[in-house]
């Protein structure tokens, strides 16, 4: 038996990785509530745990259901860290279907509201100073509830200013820490247990997950990435970001400016504002943060953005944010040119660059080109403008390339998940907006400043730079790859993937040949021997009762062997 399944397959082993038993009953029962029983049975939890009582916990009425509403069911019964998972799961269309992906964005933070005297606790921690020296008002009633953090009303006691305080659930990064650890021994069971779940790599997604979540969980980067924003958009009107007050922040509290406004699908409505103005300006901010400042907001749903009766956005929620160097924004900038002029050569190129290649893989490009070409042939060729879908189409060319083994950094997921965001909202206020020509202003302004004489003369410096350190380089990296190759200590080195669970299955089939062996053998022996001698029980001699007594038990312990 390999060292990982000695590891996990006895209440032991588990208890040792596990810190939470509890916790991991209760996420089974879940999970085989909501149908998931047969991955519960193939990672043999159920005989571990001594859980087999909660396959009759199934929920009949959950059956109906399809498999991606039951997974969405499923997270966010689970509780926060789930629901987090699950919302970060919808940006990545390399690992999520798009059915399963249209679920996860409906994700809802379905939690009861803290009680007054947690809250007040909490902030007096954080801020070392009693609630009523810290605001001189403060509601008891949230404005909003998640299940990560909650959103209250103040008055700051010494400035007289009105804020909006969002406070951390206490206790949440003990239960986060222990969720994490359960998902890292799933995550490794499976790996070992389920070789088509191995494929997508689960421990290294959990650990992906783990920076994201804790990077949200922080507070003060939050406060980081909204003093950032308003740097970007202070010279521009018709956005605004809330004013932070960092002495009224700590890494589990975050305090800024309360601002009054509607989301931006009611505010046509409730402040007569026209819809034409409002869909374009909501696009043009996002091009701004994409092309021009390389940083933009990971998280644009109406509910993140507020429209004030003037008719500004208001941008709400910076804890998920994404960075673009100025190489993958020219990456970016060569898809939109492509699209734009109907390039099918260009756009496949530029995706192509952009793509991680896994070590090792062979590529056809002649092949992702032409794949490339029939998706843009399909979401281009006979449409209005109005139906044209540019995120669908992103995700398209994402799920084209997974097909050539070809992977999308999460930047540019999370990027294309805001740009399909925010289509759907434009288009929820002017149907026949097209998001490629609202684009080009701010596309050829880029253009025009990618050639500009002064960053060409910066690249070809760069470029001069980068040669002349590789020609340094070269003959020293040559010698040493001589020298070790002529000393014998030039070494290759070659893994192979799923090799425990090779032997595994290897020793599996020596000790069910052998029982077979011994099985056969006993019962021809018991029947060559019916007559070497007088008859006993059940009218059978000796030797042949005592021969087909050691074939039936290894005959059932052949069977038991195949029925586990």
């Amino acid at each position: 038996m390999s060292t990982v399944n000695k590891v996990y397959t006895s209440l032991r082993g588990i208890s040792s990785v596990i810190k939470d038993i509890g916790r991991l009953r209760e996420i089974l029962s879940i999970l085989i509530k909501h149908g998931f029983g047969v991955l519960i049975t193939r990672l043999r939890l159920v005989e571990v745990i001594g859980v087999k009582n909660l396959s009759k916990n199934q929920d009949d009425a959950n059956s109906h259901y399809s498999t991606s509403q039951r997974i969405r069911m499923a997270l966010e019964e689970l509780g926060p860290t789930f629901i987090k998972l699950g919302q970060i799961l919808s940006t990545r269309p390399d690992l999520a279907s798009p059915e399963l992906i249209k679920e996860l964005q409906q994700l809802q933070d379905q939690v009861p509201e803290l009680p007054f005297e947690q809250i007040q606790a909490q902030i007096e921690t954080e801020l070392g100073q009693p609630l009523a020296q810290l605001f001189s008002e403060f509601d008891r009633r949230a404005l909003a509830c998640a299940s990560i953090a909650q959103v209250h009303r103040a008055v700051l006691a010494r400035e007289k200013i009105e804020v909006a305080v969002k406070v951390q659930r206490p206790e949440l990064t003990n239960r986060i820490e222990r969720d994490l650890n359960i998902l890292y021994f799933l995550a490794r069971r499976s790996e070992v247990l389920a070789p088509d779940l191995a494929l997508i790599d689960p421990v290294g997604i959990v650990h992906e997950f783990e920076k994201a979540i804790y990077q949200e969980l922080d507070a003060n980067r939050e406060l980081t990435h909204l003093q950032r924003f308003q740097e970007h958009f202070a010279a521009f009107p018709e956005v605004k970001i809330p004013i932070p007050y960092p002495q009224y922040c700590s890494q589990r509290i975050l305090t800024l400016e309360f601002i009054y406004g509607v989301k931006i699908t009611l505010a046509p409505k409730q402040f007569q504002l026209k819809p034409e103005e409002l869909g374009p300006r909501l696009m043009r901010v996002l091009f701004r943060m994409i092309f021009q400042n390389g940083f933009f907001h990971g998280d644009l749903h109406p509910g993140n953005i507020l429209v004030q009766a003037d008719g500004r956005l208001v941008l709400l929620d910076f804890g998920m944010a994404g960075r673009l160097s100025r190489p993958q924004r020219d990456h970016i900038l060569d898809v939109m040119i492509g699209i734009s002029q109907q390039d099918y050569a260009l756009v496949a190129r530029a995706f192509y660059d952009i793509g991680i290649k896994m070590p090792g893989a062979s590529y056809d490009y002649a092949a992702f080109e032409h794949d490339v070409i029939l998706i843009m042939s399909e979401h281009f060729e006979d449409r209005t403008l109005g139906q044209i879908e540019i995120g669908q189409f992103f995700m398209a060319l994402v799920r084209g390339a997974i097909a050539h083994n070809i992977r999308m950094p999460s930047t540019y997921t999370l990027l294309f998940k805001a740009l399909m965001t925010v289509e759907g909202i434009t288009k929820n206020l002017m149907p026949n907006l097209n998001f490629i020509e609202e684009a080009q202003p701010l596309v050829q302004e880029v253009l025009a400043q990618r050639y500009h004489p002064r960053r060409m003369l910066q690249d070809g410096g760069y470029l001069l730079l980068s040669m002349s350190k590789l020609l340094r380089q070269f003959p020293d990296t040559a010698r040493q790859l001589l020298h070790d190759a002529e000393q014998g200590r030039l070494s290759f080195r070659v893994e192979l993937k799923q090799w425990d669970c090779w032997l595994e299955e290897q020793r599996n089939l020596r000790q069910s040949m052998s029982l077979s062996v011994g099985f056969g053998a006993s019962i021809i022996a018991a029947s060559l021997a019916l007559d070497s001698g007088p008859e006993g029980w059940f009218g059978l001699n000796m030797p042949s009762l005592v021969l087909y007594g050691i074939g039936g038990i290894l005959g059932f312990l052949l069977l038991l062997r195949h029925w586990r």
